[in-house]
């Protein structure tokens, strides 16, 4: 997975990207580049999407991956702590 060729601060809800980034450079959030080190072994596969939006009051990281095996998951993690929330399988 190539991180630096991520679009960062496209935002989903009304998450704008200046403020994506001013959150990142004040430290309010982690930087994917981040998330993505602590998370290695569960990002791993095809980045196909990768989000930020508000939801249930928390600020996540919303990556859509297609693993080895062709299936395409979803994965919310917190911006703030960089913890993996949920967990799908798309369909």
């Amino acid at each position: 997975m190539v991180v630096g060729m991520i679009n960062l601060a496209h935002a989903g809800s009304d998450i704008s990207d200046k403020q994506v980034r001013a959150w990142v450079a004040e430290g309010r959030i982690l930087p994917f580049e981040e998330i993505y080190a602590r998370n290695k072994d569960r990002l791993s596969g095809h980045l196909l999407d990768l989000e930020i939006e508000q939801e249930d009051g928390r600020i996540v990281y919303e990556a859509e991956l297609l693993d080895a095996k062709g299936d395409v998951w979803e994965l919310y993690i917190d911006a703030v702590t960089g913890e993996v929330v949920k967990e799908e399988q798309d369909d």
